[in-house]
Formats: structure tokens, C-alpha cells, sequence
């Protein structure tokens, strides 16, 4: 469910803030599962940002997988 008075420029904004910044994200799977990633934004793009995880592997997600909380941002133990 998206945040309620907020629109996709503030998703993309907080995105924005947290390009390069080692991240922890819990991933909606569908069907109430997630899962939990952590890397770092690359790219910021108009539609969509890339994320580097700690194997290599390279995810895009769009700025309303943000504003509806499929992806949320949660704050690294380690840093």
C-alpha cells in the first residue's frame, strides 16, 4: 500500500539521497513473502534505478515499487 499524501517525486528523491550508500532492502516477492538485499544504488535513470547487490547480480526497480513499499530502504547494522 503507497503512502498516503506522498507522491513518486519524493520516492525518487529518497532514492536519489541513497545512490552510493550501502544498503539493506527487503524485497515484496509477492504473496506475502520477501526477502532481504543489500548493496548499493548506481543508477538513478527518469523511470527506474539500478541496484548492485553484494553478489554481483544488478536489479532494476521503478520508483513506485518505492512508493508503494514492494522495495523499502532499511538502515545497515554494520555502517
Amino acid at each position: 500500500m503507497r503512502e498516503i499524501g506522498k507522491g513518486l517525486g519524493e520516492a525518487k528523491a529518497k532514492v536519489e539521497s541513497l545512490t552510493g550508500v550501502p544498503l539493506v532492502m527487503k524485497v515484496s516477492e509477492g504473496r506475502g513473502r520477501s526477502s532481504l538485499c543489500k548493496g548499493r544504488i548506481i543508477a538513478v535513470f527518469p523511470a527506474v534505478f539500478t541496484v548492485r547487490l553484494e553478489g554481483g547480480e544488478v536489479r532494476t526497480f521503478s520508483y513506485s515499487d518505492v512508493h508503494t513499499r514492494g522495495v523499502m530502504f532499511l538502515p545497515d547494522e554494520k555502517d
